[in-house]
């Protein structure tokens, strides 16, 4: 019988630009006519991390899922897979014996369709992962309110040390740090699943959306300078879009939580 195989790599895009750096800084080290050591130290590293990206990718076959790097590569029988967990944005998968640990990139493309098929496939791992209730993590929310308040006590400080402050330097710092504390009051700090409802805890209050008033649960992805950030999002029929932070149980498994939580809802 013919096996359907599906590979997901990192984006042709991203890897020529990768290398296409690593050229400018060779060229450039090389072409100054002094040993700059740093610069290929800069180049060297460069030329292993793009061919790490290069060489990365995921492999899903109807027999099992392999994921590849640089130095070798790693496979998994479908029924050889015990149970998953996350680590940042990346999904685990551990097998029974926990003596083997695939780590799904979730910078290659494809990340959100891998994540489909694998609980797809495997719909019972999410019996092991499943929770009622969600929340985010205490030390998240200390570290949060910390950054804030830190960054609103920057310019009270200089204002009792340097007699003379920027009054632009110490608005913007002020600024910064309200704004991280009101998304912090404003964004969800609970999840808890009912058979038809989905509450959503806030600061101050907790608000409750029927099933049916939820559209469609997606994992949402925002580009930064470090790649790509991952978010659970609620979309409701009236078109309100509701960002979930990242909860105990990371991204990926909370959007597979949420959505079929959803199915069940809609269904029963």
């Amino acid at each position: 019988m013919e096996t359907n195989i599906q590979t997901f790599r990192h984006s042709f895009g991203k890897v020529a630009l990768m290398f296409l750096g690593v050229l400018f800084l060779g060229f450039f080290a090389f072409s100054t006519g002094q040993t700059d050591y740093f610069l290929i130290s800069i180049t060297a590293i460069g030329l292993v991390v793009g061919l790490f990206y290069a060489t990365s990718s995921v492999k899903i076959s109807n027999d099992e899922i392999t994921t590849t790097r640089l130095l070798g590569s790693k496979s998994l029988r479908w029924s050889e897979l015990g149970r998953t967990s996350t680590r940042g944005q990346a999904l685990r998968l551990h097998n029974q014996d926990e003596d083997l640990i695939l780590s799904i990139d979730s910078q290659l493309d494809g990340y959100v369709e891998i994540l489909d098929i694998i609980f797809n496939r495997r719909p019972d791992l999410l019996d092991k992962s499943d929770d009622n209730a969600m929340s985010i993590s205490g030390l998240v929310s200390i570290f949060t309110l910390g950054l804030g308040l830190f960054m609103i006590a920057i310019p009270v400080f200089l204002f009792f040390v340097i007699e003379e402050v920027d009054s632009i330097f110490s608005l913007f710092f002020f600024a910064v740090g309200m704004i991280v504390i009101v998304v912090w009051l404003l964004s969800p700090k609970s999840l808890a699943l009912e058979s038809k409802n989905l509450i959503v805890g806030y600061f101050f209050k907790e608000v409750s959306h029927s099933a049916d008033d939820i559209n469609s649960i997606s994992l949402e992805k925002r580009n930064t300078k470090n790649g790509y950030i991952y978010f659970a999002q609620i979309n409701l029929t009236s078109g309100r879009k509701i960002k979930l932070p990242t909860f105990k149980q990371g991204a990926p498994l909370t959007y597979q939580i949420l959505k079929r939580w959803h199915k069940k809802a809609i269904s029963s």
